[in-house]
């Protein structure tokens, strides 16, 4: 009789253990499997963004590869570079059940080239006009008068008022302006007469 209920009770404990581990066996089934997608989806759905105002999002590519994430770089050199921009950041996901790779890139714009800093653009000077032509042209000779002008081989200026006096006084006028400026060379004067009364108009020589 002692011996037929200390087998009852190795029966009863021994199903009850066997309970227990089946029921923790198919609890662990139930958990891990649905962990690691959920993990993985976690990493697909985190935003992945540049920094603001300097990068450029980039679409994603995905590529049909066995493993790893090598054609990400390259793909998102050559995108950036695309864009006349260049890389800085990448991200490579593995989708869950599959062996795709999916790439995500940031593109950096070029820093803007310094300001130039250029000299003022310089304006031609204003065309000379032949100085003091009748009616007083050029502002050098009054209404009325005469301009003569001449070039001597000379390197004095009191050469210059000589001559326009005796310019002058072969129009039967008189000087009211003479000029001297150098010539060709340093021997050589320009001069330049005002003479009034006499005969009009310009004289060259």
């Amino acid at each position: 009789m002692a011996s037929f209920c200390s087998l009852l009770v190795y029966n009863a404990v021994f199903l009850l253990v066997s309970i227990v581990l089946v029921s923790s066996s198919t609890d662990q089934e139930s958990v891990v499997p649905s962990a690691f997608p959920s993990l993985e989806m976690g990493a697909l759905t985190r935003t992945f963004e540049c920094e603001p105002g300097v990068g450029v999002k980039m679409k994603t590519q995905e590529f049909n590869v066995i493993r790893g994430c090598f054609p990400c770089l390259a793909y998102c050199r050559g995108a950036c570079d695309a864009l006349g921009t260049y890389w800085y950041r990448h991200r490579c996901l593995t989708p869950p059940e599959t062996t795709n790779v999916v790439c995500d890139c940031c593109c950096k714009k070029p820093a803007p080239p310094p300001p130039c800093i250029c000299p003022a653009p310089t304006t031609p000077p204003p065309p000379s006009t032949p100085w003091g032509r009748r009616g007083g042209g050029g502002g050098q000779c009054s209404p009325g008068d005469t301009y003569t002008e001449t070039t001597i081989p000379t390197s004095n200026c009191a050469d210059c008022t000589n001559w326009c006096k005796e310019d002058c006084s072969e129009l039967g006028g008189r000087v009211t302006d003479d000029k001297c400026a150098i010539g060709e060379s340093k021997f050589v004067r320009r001069c330049k007469c005002c003479c009034r009364g006499g005969n009009s108009g310009p004289k060259f020589s």
